[in-house]
């Protein structure tokens, strides 16, 4: 008999076995990326393949019988109702993602006894433009396959953990991605649409012991508010680790309603650990919370810093935070931060404004910064972030404004942001200054794309003074760029954070 089979991705003949392919049979790849298999056998002996993608079409003559994975079937059963699958999948365990994707040609659900079978829960629906969008739901170490023909042209949310593969080879989802409404308020304050009000709280605090008492005594689902015209001195406090938010409360004040600073917790205290504790499941928000140095100096000690997060599932939102010569901020765990106004955090050697110490999943944007040493930086080189929609503000900043120490980090992605500073002041003056840089290779990947850079050099590796610089390796290792803009000259509208 002779046949003819094509599949979506290469074939491979097996070369051993009574089965096996032999010189008779011949396999190419098409002009189309296809690729085609052509054979003869016969007299009760068989050829064997390895196949990559789906197989979209066979033909046969004579009387024959098809194996996939040693089960007999059909053509029909063989053969893809369309040109191509996709998968979409979660990459994290647990992790949920509502889905929608759109593409040119129908989707048909792949359906069956696989673990990646398309579920009642997804559906399919015509658009007015002859594209066709599945709504979809998946997670927890699953994921939705479809056959479909045309091409793939929407797709969201774009998340860290979802992943999206046609035709076995995972795909870009960065084009996908989606800029925030222009009108989104970067750094909170006035505008800011999720404020808590005094109305909310279960007890509202003026001073210190009033505030210590209250987070004594408050659990799961309370709210503490600082009163918005309150500034409370934490100085007698700072460091005793007295100022730990407890599990689930919720620490407010009023930043951003009606114009309102927000309430004010300060320290005047230099040497200690930190002013104040966060613990799981946290939100600290409308708040203002400071130190007593905003200056630029050398390194030196004492040092203190803000705020620590201790606990998961922190969110940190539409609050300003300056004066810490160590960190505004130091995460030992994956944390959101939002909205904030995080500035003058500057000494030379330290000087973050949040520093990543742990955790792989933290996500930052929609946050300005201004004038930190290092507006953003794992700090041991082993943590992981997602830095977005962000403003870098001023024209000058003691050194770059977002990176990572050696090892490098785990997954690096920055995107969608813009960087002002073109001066380096302090120990190492430069101008143009560097903007990002990443010491070290990212464990598992570093992507830099549709970020605005005022320095109008190209990425490079070694210690120099281009907007993105990677020291300690030959050439750019583990990074993948596209779509920034490097200069000053206003670049298109999806690049950047979100303006006015």
């Amino acid at each position: 008999m002779r046949y003819e089979f094509t599949t979506t991705g290469e074939i491979v003949p097996v070369n051993d076995g009574e089965n096996a392919a032999e010189a008779n049979d011949s396999v190419a790849k098409n002009d189309d990326e296809t690729w085609t298999a052509i054979g003869r056998t016969g007299n009760g002996f068989g050829d064997s393949y390895e196949i990559n993608g789906i197989v979209t079409g066979f033909n046969a003559s004579g009387n024959y019988e098809i194996r996939l994975d040693g089960a007999v079937v059909t053509v029909s059963e063989v053969v893809a109702p369309a040109d191509h699958v996709v998968e979409i999948q979660t990459t994290e365990d647990p992790s949920e993602l509502d889905y929608e994707l759109t593409t040119t040609g129908e989707p048909i659900p792949c359906t069956g006894d696989t673990e990646n079978a398309a579920d009642d829960n997804d559906s399919i629906v015509r658009n007015d433009d002859d594209t066709w969008t599945i709504d979809g739901y998946t997670g927890n170490g699953y994921g939705d396959q479809y056959y479909f023909s045309g091409e793939i042209v929407d797709f969201g949310p774009v998340e860290p953990f979802a992943a999206v593969y046609v035709d076995g080879k995972q795909i870009d989802l960065s084009p996908f991605e989606r800029s925030p409404d222009p009108a989104t308020e970067i750094g909170g304050g006035s505008g800011y649409a999720n404020t808590v009000p005094e109305s909310d709280a279960n007890y509202v605090v003026e001073t210190l012991s009033e505030l210590l008492t209250a987070l004594d005594a408050a659990g799961r689902g309370d709210t503490v508010y600082v009163a918005g015209d309150a500034t409370i001195d934490a100085s007698p406090v700072t460091g005793s680790d007295r100022l730990t938010v407890p599990t689930g409360v919720t620490l407010a004040s009023n930043r951003g309603i009606d114009g309102a600073s927000g309430g004010q917790i300060s320290t005047g205290v230099i040497d200690y650990e930190h002013l104040m504790g966060l613990s799981e499941d946290v939100r600290l928000t409308g708040l203002r919370i400071s130190g007593p140095e905003t200056g630029y100096r050398e390194y030196g000690t004492p040092v203190s810093s803000g705020v620590t997060v201790e606990g998961a599932g922190c969110e940190i939102d539409n609050t300003e935070l300056w004066g810490f010569n160590h960190a505004a901020l130091k995460l030992r765990t994956s944390t959101h931060i939002h909205h904030c106004h995080i500035h003058d955090n500057p000494m030379g050697g330290l000087g973050y404004g949040i520093q990543c110490l742990d955790g792989d999943n933290t996500l930052i944007e929609y946050n300005r910064f201004n004038f930190n040493r290092h507006s953003v930086a794992s700090g041991t080189g082993e943590a992981g972030y997602e830095v977005r929609y962000n403003h870098f503000g001023g024209t000058e900043t003691p050194s770059y404004q977002v990176g990572t120490h050696q090892p490098g980090g785990t997954t690096l992605l920055i995107h969608h942001n813009t960087f002002t500073p073109l001066r380096h002041v302090g120990q190492h003056p430069e101008e143009p200054g560097t903007h990002v840089s990443i010491r070290g290779v990212p464990e598992d990947r570093g992507e830099i794309h549709h970020n605005w850079f005022y320095n109008p050099k190209q990425p490079s590796a070694g210690r120099g003074n281009e907007a993105v610089i990677q020291p300690h390796v030959e050439s750019l290792t583990n990074l993948h760029f596209g779509n920034n803009h490097y200069g000053q000259n206003i670049p298109d509208g999806d690049v950047g954070c979100p303006r006015r």
